[in-house]
């Protein structure tokens, strides 16, 4: 099941999604008419079948074909699988910012860290540093960037 949060900001109109894109998911009906750039902000997919990357790709072609700006904000790691799989997943969106898994080799603990896709680039996709909440615990980046950046290679 998908929730979906909506508000009204400069410029726009953004939403957060919350949890799984499947078969069930009406996009159209969930988001509704909106003026200006539509921000989506993905933190917070957890997953997306194959009847729901069909769902979205509808939606977002379809809004790319209205001539719709959109833009993606935050995506999670089931969607960022989706943009390396599938060569047109942002169906012309721009991607401003993803998530970065972590974890802590002292505490254990597992953390999601934001970077912009434009730093991300300007430093040759090269994974920022993360810091553990706790003193005196590290943190790695929990993927191979390589892979997980994969769809901001140019």
């Amino acid at each position: 099941m998908l929730n979906v949060n909506k508000h009204e900001i400069e410029g726009g109109v953004q939403v957060e999604l919350i949890g799984a894109i499947e078969e069930n998911v009406n996009f159209e009906e969930l988001i509704g008419a909106f003026q200006g750039t539509l921000f989506i902000k993905c933190r917070g997919v957890t997953r997306i079948n194959s009847v729901g990357v069909k769902t979205w790709m509808r939606y977002f072609q379809a809004l790319k074909a209205q001539g719709k700006v959109f833009k993606f904000l935050e995506i999670s790691h089931p969607i960022i699988e989706q943009f390396n799989m599938i060569s047109n997943f942002a169906c012309g969106g721009e991607t401003l910012s993803v998530c970065l898994p972590f974890s802590c080799g002292v505490c254990q603990k597992e953390f999601i860290a934001l970077s912009s896709t434009a730093d991300l680039k300007a430093n040759a996709l090269k994974v920022p540093d993360a810091k553990c909440e706790k003193p005196n615990c590290g943190a790695q980046f929990d993927d191979d960037p390589e892979e997980y950046l994969y769809f901001l290679q140019e």
